[in-house]
Order: C-alpha cells, then structure tokens, then sequence
C-alpha cells in the first residue's frame, strides 16, 4: 500500500527547528486541528500564551495568528500579551481590534496590503517556525516591550 507524503505542515511541525523549540521549552504544540495549528508559547517570565494558527494554504499564503482563551479557544483580549508602546506596534490585544502586526501574519497583510509584495512568509523554508520565533522574541528580549499580565488559566 503506498503511504501519502507528508504534509508540509507535518513535516514543519516534526522538522528539527520545531523540536529545538520545544526542547529549548520556547514554545509547545497543543494541538493540530486540520489546519488549525494550537502552540503554547511561553515568555520571559514563564507565563504562557496560546496562539492558533490557521494555516490553510501554508507557505503559499501567511498563517493568520491569533491568542486565544486556553480553554475555549476564543480571541479575547484576555489571552493576548501585553506590553509598552513598542509591544504594541506589533501585538493589538484591544478588544475589536485584534491582531499580530507583522509581514509574516494574513491579517497584517490585509491592512497592510504592501507588504504582500515580499512573501515574507516565504523567505525560509519553514514559515510555521518563523512565525513562531518571532513571537518568541517578542516574549522573550526585553525591550521588544513585553510586560507580564495576569494570564488566563494554562493549557493543560
């Protein structure tokens, strides 16, 4: 019986840079859901955040990215990091208005129709972990502007 190749979100979810990740304890994968991808992603001071990514058409459009309740798996401003003025040209976590603003994100690039023009997305062979590790470092170098909130409760 011949086997189906693997997804390319299969195989960036197995790929090593995922795993250094995870082992690294930078980010966790939740769950995959079709294409729908949970991934608890951890700052500085420990706390963790759980980002959905909706990655139908992966590497040939941007994952959208979003926080999400840990438990419901609804965007609210509740589950979104927060931070200082330079936090929050990259993270919108006002209710209404919720978004990660990078060239790397569908949203972003909806109302930032000319950064579509790069393909950031596409500038390395594994655009789930690219995204991931820029969330990660903006949770994670201080003066990216992450400050500490009361998060909702962990995934478990």
């Amino acid at each position: 019986m011949d086997e189906q190749p693997l997804d390319r979100l299969t195989a960036n979810l197995g790929s090593l840079e995922f795993l250094r990740g995870v082992n690294r304890q930078f980010w966790r994968l939740i769950e995959r859901a079709g294409d729908r991808v949970y991934v608890e992603c951890f700052a500085w001071d420990g706390i963790g955040y759980v980002l959905e990514l909706t990655c139908d058409r992966y590497a040939d459009e941007p994952c959208l990215g979003r926080f999400v309740d840990p438990g419901t798996r609804q965007c609210v401003s509740q589950a979104w990091p927060t931070g200082d003025g330079v936090f929050g040209t990259w993270f919108k976590w006002q209710q209404g208005n919720l978004f990660i603003c990078w060239p790397g994100d569908r949203d972003a690039i909806g109302r930032h129709p000319e950064w579509r023009v790069s393909e950031h997305w596409k500038k390395t062979g594994n655009p789930l972990v690219q995204y991931l590790e820029f969330v990660r470092e903006c949770l994670t170098i201080r003066s990216r502007g992450y400050q500490p909130r009361t998060p909702l409760s962990r995934a478990s």
